[in-house]
Order: structure tokens, then sequence, then C-alpha cells
């Protein structure tokens, strides 16, 4: 079969796979270490490709613990009880639910047996290297007397000989009694945190008996001790001392002893595999689950939850890589999630680009039974733009702003919900939960307004006659139907539908991207082998060049790019981004982030909120300080800098005067700049860092070819002849093999990204007002007449000031990374660019014509063609799948 290898289907990949695994098993590869090297890298290449293919559409849940997350997911799967879902902390594993489709009138089932795998001796190795190389770097950098660094540098405690020997010997100096190095108080919680947990891993480890590795069935019933993390704990006030209670694969499959011995396990448990049936009744999952792509749910550990922090984010870590949708559950009541953010930045740390990242999340606001419509006391009635509900619709503003941080606007990536009104709703049973969540349940369920309400709907009304088309109307529409839940649904299936699918074959292409690479550098190990000709050697130059200008083609267009802030392939950042290494964020997102951390600073809130509640709806001023009354005193170890503004009566008492003068305004806006200049860097060098390492991998087999002796040896003659000056050819050649190495780039963009950010001087002009200065409303600022005083201190001031400030901030931050941006982007073009100019082209590459003819060309006997090698099966694949 012959097929273009930029347009492979699903199939086709799963072909190729097939017979490039074929092959190997028919091709002879020349005894040298090199090939087989080669060899083993198609075979791996290959076998990557299949796992790929064959994987389903996945759909990780994530969010911060308690914020019902697992309760929604069982809600929307028809079985809130599906899950563990008690008020504290407690999903602790990855639960991978793989879905089916159940039969018409049946109810959501979970077999009756559970797959549980556990860590392999390797990936435990892993996760306590992770664990115990953040531990050491933070406390050696905190304190360095305790000699974190020195004892434990370097050490794994599962692949040492020593075992926990050294790390027990030293773990205690967190904990010091009497007089020591370092004062007990000022060690952090976070780190006896992290040794209680490694402790934790450290007993189950020791505990085991030949389980690691091991898949094992048990029996459902069992299976939530493996899933519910114990009560949070207060952090260890002694050391952890050690506790060995021996376990094996006997007593987890023992209805007696199964839920002990699950509970002792829990450390080393990588993830529990459940399989449901879904009733179609509820959610007919029949478009969703087509051969080529099965669906599965990963609901992940609580982002944050006590206990478990450092093996739940390494396990995430690992599955997330091949997660295709990302549902992220936040609370309507706090979307501001620190958890969540961090989370969503350890994910672009992981080489995901944010672009790909945006269009693969949906946002599921939780729990938005608890919001209130707003009373709107000065727009009562009458269209309703949305610019006019945010400011006194907490919930809603918060889902607008924080919700669409992860889907970069994509206002049909979110959605608001309510487990409690989708259960009442659906009528859905609850009944295997514990008592005390059931009451809970039973009790927000009495919470929710009379069957048939339609709370939302005079505001959806509203905001439709404002704007038909905003994205809120729809929203609050569905969550009135029933919570939401059909609506999340729906998103899912038309995400899935839309991009899961998408997703995989982009998966799939790049994998086989890299192993038709691999493919031409077996084959030409194998014709060097068989002694091939003249002008096969030329022949594999050509095409060894060939591809190396292909690359050039596909890379320079990307870098120009980035000078005019948008991605080749269009505004989304697809999958052309994807595969020319990425690229930062754009100048465009960053003021963005910039200009809605500036709106969130709670000063204009707390101005905005002093106007609503004045009877004027003016910005009153605040009241002078008062001498009388009681006078308020430092607590202890304050510095007497303290009491400024703390004397009896004062107006502020730390409540409003950072509010009233440019000052305090001014020392935020340097702030934001500072660190918002300090992230971009760090983004700038992450990108730069994944950017790197893609096109090294991009360039590998040609730097691999290209290192070769005899390769070395012919390219020397072919620049020699074609530049006329050894010389000339052997820098050509360096600047080559210079550009196939774009890591040897990084000293010159760290030297850029060294460069400091905007100065003091250039902030406080760049801020749009006078500091320090008296802002209308400070209790300084002399009387104006009265359209003078409603002028000054009316709220759209404030809310001029606010834009103001956050258009300057965006430009600031943005003007500063887009020059060091434009720095680097010049460097790697003039690399890249001259790289180009020194390809021979296609025609120049051919063999040497010999100096005289020979006997049998002068006689006119035409002489011997060169004799061709027999076709190899290597040769046979690579033809039948070239698009030439």
């Amino acid at each position: 079969m012959t097929s273009t290898t930029n347009n492979l289907s699903l199939t086709d990949l799963r072909l190729f796979a097939q017979q490039t695994l074929t092959m190997l098993s028919e091709q002879d590869v020349p005894d040298t270490p090199e090939a087989h090297a080669s060899r083993d890298r198609v075979q791996a290449l290959a076998g990557e490709l299949a796992s790929r293919l064959d994987a389903p559409v996945t759909i990780g849940v994530v969010g911060e613990y308690s914020v019902g997350k697992s309760l929604l997911l069982g809600t929307l799967l028809g079985r809130p009880d599906l899950l563990p879902v008690e008020a504290a902390p407690s999903t602790g594993n990855i639960t991978v639910l793989e879905l089916t489709r159940g039969a018409p009138g049946s109810t959501t089932a979970v077999s009756s047996t559970t797959d549980i795998t556990f860590l392999d001796e390797e990936r435990l190795a892993a996760c306590v290297g992770a664990i115990l190389g953040e531990l050491v770097a933070t406390v050696d950098a905190k304190h360095p007397q305790l000699g974190a660094r020195e004892m434990l540098g370097g050490y794994n405690p599962v692949t040492d000989p020593r075992g926990w020997a050294p790390f027990e010997a030293w773990y205690p100096r967190l904990w010091p009694s009497g007089t020591g190095p370092v004062a007990f108080e000022t060690i952090s919680a976070a780190h006896r945190d992290a040794v209680t947990e490694l402790c934790r891993i450290r007993d189950a480890a020791l505990s085991q008996q030949d389980l690691l590795g091991k898949p094992i069935g048990v029996a459902t019933e069992s299976i939530r001790a493996a899933l519910v993390l114990e009560a949070a704990r207060r952090t260890p006030q002694t050391a952890p001392k050690r506790i060995v209670q021996p376990f094996d694969m006997a007593q987890l499959k023992q209805e007696k002893t199964a839920p002990d011995a699950l509970r002792r396990a829990f450390p080393l448990i990588e993830r529990v595999t459940q399989a449901v049936t879904l009733s179609p009744d509820h959610w007919d999952i029949g478009g969703l689950t087509a051969e080529e792509h099965t669906v599965r749910l990963l609901d992940f550990p609580g982002i944050g939850a006590a206990g478990s922090y450092g093996r739940d984010t390494f396990l995430s870590r690992r599955e997330l890589v091949n997660v295709h949708t990302i549902l992220l559950v936040l609370s309507a009541s706090r979307a501001e999630s620190k958890g969540a953010s961090a989370f969503w930045d350890m994910l672009t740390e992981d080489g995901r680009q944010p672009q790909a990242l945006a269009s693969a999340a949906l946002v599921a606001a939780n729990a938005f039974d608890l919001a209130k419509p707003p009373a709107l006391s000065r727009h009562p009635d009458g269209p309703l733009p949305l610019d006019k509900l945010l400011p006194h619709a907490a919930e809603i503003n918060g889902v607008h702003v924080y919700g669409n941080k992860f889907v970069a606007r994509r206002e049909d990536g979110i959605v608001v919900v309510s487990s409690i009104g989708a259960i009442r709703a659906h009528q859905l049973p609850y009944t295997r939960t514990s008592h005390e969540t059931r009451d809970r349940i039973s009790a927000a369920l009495r919470d929710l307004d009379p069957p048939g309400t339609r709370r939302w709907e005079p505001i959806a009304a509203r905001l439709a006659a404002a704007d038909p088309d905003n994205a809120w109307t729809p929203r609050l529409r569905a969550y009135d139907d029933d919570g939401g839940i059909t609506r999340l649904r729906t998103l899912i299936v038309e995400h899935v539908r839309r991009h899961g699918v998408a997703q995989k074959l982009e998966r799939a292409q790049s994998s086989h991207h890299k192993l038709t690479r691999e493919l031409a550098v077996l084959r030409g190990h194998v014709r060097r082998a068989g002694g091939g000709s003249r002008s096969e050697e030329y022949r594999e130059l050509s095409q060894r060049l060939t591809e190396f200008r292909r690359l050039l083609d596909r890379m320079l267009p990307a870098l120009h790019a980035l000078r005019d802030d948008g991605p080749p392939g269009g505004p989304d950042g697809g999958p052309d981004a994807q595969e020319t290494g990425g690229r930062p964020a754009r100048r465009g997102e960053t003021a963005e982030a910039v200009r809605d951390e500036v709106f969130d600073w709670r000063e204009w809130q707390e101005l905005l909120g002093r106007a609503e509640r004045d009877r004027h709806h003016l910005v009153p001023r605040s009241e002078p300080p008062s001498s009388q009354g009681i006078r308020i005193d430092v607590r202890p170890g304050r510095g007497a800098g303290a009491a400024a503004g703390s004397g009896a009566g004062s107006a502020t008492g730390g409540d409003g005067a950072s509010a009233d003068s440019t000052e305090a305004f001014l020392d935020k806006f340097r702030s934001l700049i500072e660190r918002r200049t300090d992230e971009g860097r760090d983004q700038l060098r992450v990108w730069f860092e994944n950017w790197a390492a893609y096109w090294r991998e991009e360039f590998g087999p040609l730097r691999s070819w290209m290192a070769e002796e005899a390769t070395d040896a012919a390219l020397t003659e072919l620049f020699t002849r074609l530049r006329g000056d050894a010389q000339k050819a052997d820098h050509q050649l360096n600047h080559l093999w210079t550009a196939l190495d774009p890591v040897r780039a990084t000293e010159r963009v760290t030297e850029l990204l060294s460069a400091p950010g905007p100065t003091p001087g250039e902030q406080q002009e760049r801020f749009p007002a006078r500091s320090p200065h008296a802002l209308p409303w400070h209790h300084r600022m002399p009387l104006l007449d009265p359209q003078s005083e409603e002028r000054e201190r009316h709220p759209r001031s404030v809310v001029q000031l606010r834009q103001n400030t956050a258009d300057a901030a965006a430009r600031l931050v943005t003007e500063y990374l887009g020059r060091t941006l434009t720095r680097i982007e010049k460097d790697l073009v003039a690399l890249y660019t001259k790289a180009g100019e020194y390809l021979p082209t296609e025609t120049e590459v051919r063999p040497p014509r010999p100096s005289f003819p020979s006997a049998s060309a002068a006689d006119g006997g035409g002489g011997e063609e060169e004799e061709t090698a027999p076709d190899q099966p290597i040769d046979v694949l690579i033809r039948a799948w070239s698009t030439d």
C-alpha cells in the first residue's frame, strides 16, 4: 500500500507498525554495534507506535482535594457513590474507569473484581528519588548546616545497597531536641511532611512480599481501602519510627484481611482499574467507544491532599502525558485555585505547550448550587451586559476569570455544575456512601430550591437580551435544567470527537515520524555493509542532505513566526506549532494574564465596595487618624513601624489606607513587573529547552550519520570539490555540524535571558499616576465643588485607573519579553539560514567524473553498468510507504 506520510489514518499507521516488525524478523543486520543499536531503536519505536494506536482516548479528571471531584464523576456516570466521596480528602490513588455501554434499561454497574497495579522497582525508585531529591534541594537551600546534600545527595534508598539506613540516620535532624544548628520552629512543616511520606513508602516497601510490579485482582467491595486516604494527620512532633507489618498477595485476596493489607499497601499502588458498565438511559456513550477509540476516565488524586503529595505528583505527571482531555474541576465558590494553577504550571514544565493544554482542557465549576443570584440594585431590570453583572456576582466572576485562564478564553470549554442538583434531577442513588456523607448529601438536597424553580433564568434572560451570543445564558440555563450534568456530558462527547481522536492521531504520527527517520538510519547501515557502489554512496548523500534541507524548511518559518506572535498553521496553535518544537506563550496571552492579575488586586474591590455602600455611590473619603480612644499595641516581635496608622480611631487600621494613595499601587505595580518578567524569562527558558530538545531529536539521525567516518570523508570530498578550498569546506561542515545540535545554542540564549528587566525608573515612568500622591478620596485632598467631587470620586475614576494600570503593566512586561525573544530568534535564524545556504543543491550532489574514460568507453563498448544490489526487506518497506 502506498500512501503519503502526512495523511496516514490510524488504520494505516497500525499496518505500518505491523509491517515494520515483520521486516525486522526478515532483515539481516550488519554485525556492528551501531547497526544493532539502530535495529533496537526501530523495534522500540514500532512498539511505541503500536502502543499509542491501541491506547484508548483518555479523559483525566483533576482538581484540588475536597472540591467534590469524585462525587461529580460518579454522578456523571449515574452512580454518585461509585468512588469514595467523604468530606475529608479521600481519593488517594489514580483510579482508571474503563467504560463500556450497558443494555437499555440497565443501571450503571461496576465489575465485582477490581485490578490493582503495584509500582515496579524501577518506578518505585524513580518516585522515591523525585521526592527525596526535592526534599534535599529545598532543605539544603534553607538549612545547609543540616547536611542534607552532603549525606543524601545522589542517593536513592531503593537502589542503594545500603537501603534506607543513610536516610534514617539523617532525617531525625528535622526534629532537633534542645540545642542544635537549627531551631525546631524554623524548620518548615513541609519538610517534615515529605520525610513522613517517605517513611510511609519505606514501611510499605519493607512490608510487602514479592508484590512490586505485580497486577492483582481484588474484590471491589474491599477496594475502598486502596482509594481512601487516612484521616489527615498533623505534622508529627517527633521523628517517625520504622513500622514493618508484612503483607502478601494472599492477604490482599482474603475478604477479612484485604482492607487492612490494602491500607498498608497504599503507598505502593500505582493505579486501580475498575470496569464500569454505563446505563445508556443515563449516558449513551455508544458513539465514543468505537473500535479505534475506546474511552477511559482517570480520576486523579486531589491536588494538595496531605500525606501523599509527592507520590501523587509523581504518578500524575507520568499518567497525564498520555491524557487526551483534561477535565479540571474547580469550586464555583472559590474558583481561584492555587493548587490547580500549580498543577497546570507543572504540565507546562513537563513540555506540554500552553496552546495544546488549552485545547485539551475542559473546566467544570462544581457546587454551583451554593451560588446565589445577586440583587443588582443598581441594574434592577432590562438588558444586562456581562460586564455589569460580574462586579456583583462573585461566583460568576470567579469562574469567568479563572476558568478562562485554563481554556484560553474558549468559552465552550466551561460548564457550571452541581452534583447535588443532578442527583435530584435524575433521582440517582447514593446508598453506598458513609452515614456521614449520606447525611451531608441529604442536607444539601433539602437546601435546594423547590423542584421546577429556575433560579438563574431571570439573569440568563437579561444577559441574552444584551448579547444573544454570550456564553453565560446557555451555561446558567443548563444548570437550571439538571445541575448542568447533561451539558457536561455533551461537552465531553463533543470534545472527544473533536480533539480526542485527533490528539491520538497526532501522537501516533509523532511516533511514526521518529520511526521512519530511524528506518533510514538502519537502511544506511545495511547498504554500507553490502559494499554499495559509488553512485549508491552519493545517492545516500543526496537523500540525507535533502532531509537536512527539509527540516530547515520546517524550522525556519516557525522561527520567523515568533516575531509575529503567532504560530504557523493558524491562530489556535494547533498541530503545526507542536510539529516545529512549540512556541513560547504569545505576547497577547501574557498581556491578558498581567491585566487579569492587576484587575484582581483587592484594592479595586475595596474602593468599588466603598462606592457601592455610599448613599451617593461615590468613593467616600477616608477618615483622618485620631489620637483619641484606646491605643493599639504592637504584637511581640514586630518593629516600631508596625504601629504606624494603628492609633485609636484610625480609619485604616490596616483596612484601607493602601487604596487612598498611589504609592501602594506603585509598589504592587513594581512587584508585579519584576515577578512577571522573571516568570516570562523562566517560560522562555523552558520553551527554548523544549525547542532545542525537540530539534535535537529531529536532527539526531543526521547527526549520527554525519559523525560516521565514511560520511565525513564523503562530505569532505564533496564540499572541497564544490567550494574549491579545503579550509572553506571545513568551515561550512563545522557550521552544519553545530546546527545539528541546537543545545549548543544554550549558552548564548542563557546570556540573552540574563539581561536585566525594566529598571525602577522605567517602571515609575510607565506607571499611569504620579507617586507618591494622594488619590481624590484621600482625607488630605482639598474639598472641591460638588460637580468636581462627583467627577473625581466617581467609581469610573477607579475603573479608569485600574484599566490604565493594567495596560501599562501589560505593555512593560510584553515589551521586555518581546525584545528578549526577538534577540533569541535573530541568533537562531542566523545560524539556520546560513546552514541552508551552505547545503549543496540536489543537482550538485554527484560523484566526481573520472579523469579519463575507461578503455571500453573509448572503444565505444559503453562498459558494464554498475551492479545493482538486490532489494533488502527494509528497502521494500520504505519504498512501499514512500511519498516519492
